[in-house]
């Protein structure tokens, strides 16, 4: 495995005299044979995190590199720059429908992840002690959020709309990164927090939070919440045509493992996320689609999902579904 965080040079790629990439032998020289992936440390990345340990990627003849972000937003930003040709299944659905809405054709979506009930991947925690019982119950409270996203932002205001609250005059959001997201829990700098695992797991697991509200996503937004993408640079794919589908290959094998049997596959969250050895085998683990499994049903929840943020004056039109499915067989 390479990991490097965004804006650090650590390559992954072999490289000859004069720094051209080292193509493997059954890639064609047309095409590089090294993709960069952008991953968020959250259990929706699990696919890669599987295909890198199994060596699927060796297998396939392709140098892959991973390149850690702390923020939705910074991903999709580097999918649209071309700074990285390919997000785990940890990219934000809602910011790449957004990005594709306001200056399309730079990305597509080949992958979904999220769930239903008992496995949409987010939640509300709050601190043990703490007395919180409704939602409503946040009005004069601090809620923290997901940092650097305004697929959160939007989701969040949604969901506190339901509730009679208007999320920039009845409470105090704080935008946190997930590394930091249960340290501010346990020192008190936020009352609750909405957050992606493992972030909830964590925070119950060391008893510095419980579990309030479960999958809130399923019960306010959509069911099934698919809010999770993998996404691609189209410029990349064009270019790379092979590569890309060996990638999407590769990456939908380890998929539909993890979704055949999630507990067999659940100890590869280890070193890729911040789970501690006790903790993995608690975490829910979210379910995956490759582009050529979504279903009816799938694009009318993902409709749904991305209705909120013509609701919420995000974007000025509806944002369409199958405008940015990337579907390769």
């Amino acid at each position: 495995m390479t990991t490097k965080t965004a804006g650090a040079i650590i390559c992954a790629a072999l490289l000859l005299g004069g720094g051209a990439y080292l193509v493997a032998d059954n890639v064609p020289l047309s095409e590089t044979g090294h993709v960069r992936i952008a991953n968020l440390p959250v259990v929706q990345g699990l696919p890669l995190y599987v295909a890198v340990e199994k060596g699927y990627f060796k297998e396939a003849g392709i140098t892959v590199e991973i390149i850690k972000y702390e923020a939705p937003n910074q991903i999709i930003d580097a999918v649209m720059a071309g700074q990285v040709d390919f997000t785990s299944p940890s990219g934000a659905l809602g910011i790449t429908g957004i990005a594709d809405a306001k200056n399309p054709g730079k990305l597509k979506v080949y992958a979904i992840s999220g769930g239903t009930q008992g496995n949409s991947g987010a939640s509300f925690v709050v601190p043990s002690g703490s007395t919180l019982s409704q939602l409503s119950d946040l009005r004069g409270k601090r809620l923290g959020i997901l940092a650097g996203t305004i697929q959160w932002r939007t989701i969040t205001r949604e969901i506190l709309a339901q509730y009679d609250l208007d999320m920039d005059r009845d409470l105090t959001i704080v935008e946190l990164a997930p590394a930091v997201q249960v340290g501010a829990l346990a020192a008190g700098q936020v009352d609750a927090l909405l957050a992606l695992e493992p972030v909830p797991t964590i925070s119950v697991g060391k008893n510095i939070a419980r579990l309030w509200i479960a999958d809130p996503t399923v019960q306010h937004i959509a069911d099934p919440a698919w809010l999770g993408a993998g996404v691609v640079n189209t410029a990349f794919a064009k270019q790379n045509p092979e590569t890309t589908e060996k990638t999407i290959q590769i990456l939908s094998r380890a998929a539909d493992e993890i979704n055949r049997n999630p507990d067999a596959y659940r100890q590869y969250l280890r070193g890729y996320t911040s789970l501690t050895d006790d903790l993995v085998a608690k975490v829910p683990i979210v379910s995956f689609k490759v582009c050529t499994q979504i279903t009816p049903s799938d694009v009318a929840a993902i409709q749904k999902f991305f209705d909120i943020f013509t609701k919420h004056n995000v974007v000025a039109e509806r944002i369409g579904v199958q405008d940015i499915l990337y579907c390769t067989q």
